[in-house]
């Protein structure tokens, strides 16, 4: 792995109000580094009854592209895994319902959430759709307990597993077992627009990322209430505005990454005073994906290709210099610093060993080149992607 340091955007002599004032500064210029603003990460508002049908037409195999899509499946390959008919559109869900988010719990637990109300449970064998009772997109999957929650925006989140039985019987559940809860309050101050999430294992403590701040949404039993986070007058300054994925390798610490390269690591994240402290990912390019491997170590992903490291550096992270793609990338997972996946736009899946960064081959798509949004791994050798009409797994199965 080439890594580099050599540029160093806000050096440690800026203060972090000045390094506030820089990034804002170059926000007008942050649209030609940004990835496409229909990346997994961006939570749009509400959209019941839209199809919000996405790009799922082929594209001619060009001599450079061929060797990453082969036509056989085989054990070290990436292969359709269910949900989605490989050959036939008509067949399975439609290739225009977009796989946003894929969570799970164990290999055997797996749960995803899409665009048209789509979310579907993997049990280790194979996929089974489950009726939400909605067509409106999901991005945000939370996993607290033994219950699953996924929602689009603050204003209808969908819940299994809670006892939601306030003398209505089974009135309002869906066919799957979903239960609608009503519009979410932020607290006093704080943003409801989300932008990105992020829930320890079973953790009853849900962290959203807004335009301006962040902040908590706990479960108390069958009931949400919001706690405060990072308020927007802390984010002007440091700043953490405008984050787009949130993640933490344990309850107490957490990474958040946003537009204009913007990233901060949280402490105390599971008590009363969380504090956020600014760092330099050495680009201006626009983030969509961070992932935690330790407290002191995290992975993040961006526009055209970009890859940057942190390895506990208080101000700069490592710029990967040789990874193998210029596409816009969109999410990142990994199970150790050694078993790091990285998704992004035109069917690119890129792996770490520990070493070197390498491309994954995808079979059975035939011309097709799906933008991948969401990326989420139990362990070694198992591994679950969605994106635009898909759904892989190694060998076709995890």
């Amino acid at each position: 792995m080439t890594t580099n340091r050599s540029v160093l955007v806000a050096g440690a002599a800026l203060s972090f109000a000045t390094v506030g004032a820089l990034l804002g500064a170059c926000a007008s210029d942050e649209s030609a580094n940004l990835e496409p603003e229909n990346t997994e990460v961006v939570v749009p508002a509400n959209d019941a009854g839209a199809g919000e049908a996405g790009d799922a037409e082929p594209v001619p195999c060009t001599a450079d592209d061929c060797e990453y899509f082969p036509e056989a499946c085989g054990a070290d390959v990436l292969c359709p895994g269910g949900l989605f008919d490989a050959a036939d559109p008509t067949k399975g869900m439609d290739w225009r319902t977009r796989i946003q988010v894929i969570r799970g719990r164990s290999a055997t637990d797996v749960w995803l959430a899409g665009t048209v109300g789509a979310s579907a449970h993997f049990d280790g064998t194979s996929w089974t759709p489950s009726d939400l009772g909605t067509t409106e997109s999901q991005r945000v999957l939370w996993l607290p307990g033994g219950s699953e929650i996924v929602f689009g925006s603050l204003d209808r989140l969908y819940s299994r597993g809670l006892d939601v039985d306030a003398g209505g019987g089974d009135a309002g559940v869906s066919a799957g077992g979903w239960a609608v809860h009503p519009s979410q309050r932020a607290p006093t101050g704080y943003g409801r627009d989300v932008t990105g999430a992020w829930a320890a294992p079973g953790s009853d403590s849900l962290w959203l990322a807004t335009a301006t701040d962040l902040w908590r949404l706990r479960l108390t039993g069958s009931t949400f209430e919001a706690r405060p986070g990072i308020p927007g007058s802390v984010c002007s300054a440091i700043p953490c505005r405008r984050m787009r994925s949130i993640h933490g390798a344990s309850a107490g610490t957490l990474w958040a990454v946003g537009e204009v390269g913007a990233a901060v690591r949280i402490t105390g994240a599971d008590g009363d005073t969380p504090e956020a402290s600014p760092s330099n990912t050495m680009t201006w390019t626009g983030l969509s994906g961070v992932w935690a491997a330790s407290d002191a170590e995290a992975w993040a992903v961006g526009g055209s290709g970009t890859i940057i490291h942190n390895t506990g550096a208080q101000l700069a992270w490592d710029v990967v210099t040789d990874v193998p793609t210029n596409e816009n990338l969109n999410a990142v997972w990994g199970t150790s610093p050694t078993d790091v996946w990285v998704v992004g736009n035109a069917g690119v899946v890129l792996h770490f060993d520990g070493t070197s960064w390498s491309r994954v081959k995808i079979a059975g798509l035939g011309v097709r080149r799906p933008d991948l949004y969401t990326v989420w791994s139990s362990g070694p050798g198992n591994v679950w992607i969605g994106g635009q009409g898909v759904v892989l797994a190694l060998g076709g199965k995890s």
